[in-house]
């Protein structure tokens, strides 16, 4: 639940477009300095992959040697009948070396050479092994403070592992961290359509977290866009959290995310209405009802955050269930402040409850 922190408050949806706001501290930190580190770091372990891809092709041309040798047609006479043997069954492990130019000393070798692939085979499983143990240590860091070499690490990682899906998405999250801590507007972009990039080479591929971490690009990116553009990002956006529910139903950051999307589609006002009607043949419609229940789905499958709770409240307030609404605001304004954002959420919460009581009156 503590990434529902780290994409509300950093997230707001307009036109089901998701728009940024900082809420990490950021850390001073020599980037230069620290992209240094991350290479030599990793720089070990590249140089192990490279060397194993070597000896692989290495192997292959072996194999391929012996095999050629193997496939030889061999006739065998027993009582009047031939049998031919095929290639295709020539090339199973079970075959006969009697009468043949295969001597003992090369049927050793294809049995060395297959200890060879078990050896190999071993070594790409412990690079597996240790690309879990990067990722893992990456996911631990993920609920703290954005880091500049988590996004360093994992942009080295992504030059071996391309297609990694494991590999991409993480990154993806790792460039909407950065993006929230940067304050120049071109690099903040920059960093968006990296991640939007390489999200897309793979995207075709079923994955709840590539799909969300997509979407959430996406919606940054938007902040940058007319907003005609605005509108057909924000029915992309929405797409793509709806995707990832069908893969994961239980997650409440997604349920969180379509929920901010119906709340400012409903939100519409008239001009966004008319824009809307010139991009789309039937105008996107949802409303506070339904976004209320994402709220409060979201609330139910995860802890209730400050942030999922504030918006429980501006559903009731559209719903003119004023009593509902105060009681809500309240509920807020009692809980201590703990993470990043929850102090803007409070003062968010007192005004409207400022606003709002008189209503009960």
């Amino acid at each position: 639940m503590n990434n529902i922190h780290l994409i509300v408050t950093a997230i707001g949806v307009t036109v089901g477009v998701i728009s940024a706001a900082s809420i990490f501290i950021y850390r001073k930190i020599s980037i230069k300095q620290q992209h240094t580190a991350i290479v030599s770091n990793l720089d070990s372990a590249n140089k192990k992959i490279a060397e194993l891809q070597a000896e692989l092709e290495a192997l292959r041309l072996q194999q391929s040697q012996q095999k050629k040798k193997r496939k030889i047609s061999q006739r065998y006479i027993s009582n009047d009948s031939t049998y031919t043997v095929t290639d295709n069954e020539i090339d199973t492990d079970v075959f006969s070396t009697a009468d043949t130019d295969i001597g003992d000393d090369e049927f050793y070798d294809c049995s060395n050479s297959e200890s060879v692939i078990s050896e190999n085979d071993t070594r790409i499983s412990e690079e597996l092994n240790q690309l879990d143990v990067i990722l893992k240590e990456i996911d631990e860091d993920a609920n703290k403070d954005f880091d500049i070499e988590t996004y360093y690490k994992l942009q080295i990682l992504l030059k071996s592992h391309q297609d990694s899906i494991e590999v991409i998405w993480r990154f993806a999250r790792a460039c909407y961290k950065y993006a929230e801590v940067i304050a120049d507007t071109n690099i903040k972009r920059t960093i968006i359509l990296e991640g939007i990039e390489h999200c897309e080479r793979v995207i075709e591929i079923q994955n709840a977290d590539l799909f969300k971490w997509y979407a959430i690009l996406i919606g940054l990116n938007s902040n940058y866009l007319s907003i005609a553009d605005k509108i057909k990002n924000g029915v992309r956006f929405k797409n793509y959290v709806v995707m990832a529910l069908a893969i994961r139903p239980d997650d409440c950051e997604l349920y969180y995310l379509l929920g901010r999307f119906k709340y400012e589609v409903a939100h519409l006002s008239w001009v966004e209405r008319k824009v809307a009607a010139t991009v789309f043949t039937e105008i996107p419609y949802a409303s506070h009802d339904e976004a209320l229940v994402c709220f409060e789905t979201a609330a139910k499958l995860g802890n209730k955050t400050l942030q999922i709770q504030l918006f429980i409240s501006k559903c009731y307030i559209a719903l003119k269930q004023y009593s509902r609404a105060v009681n809500s605001l309240k509920e807020i304004l009692n809980e201590r402040v703990l993470i990043a954002g929850d102090e803007k959420v409070h003062a968010e919460a007192g005004t409207l409850l400022d606003k709002y009581s008189g209503y009960l009156s």
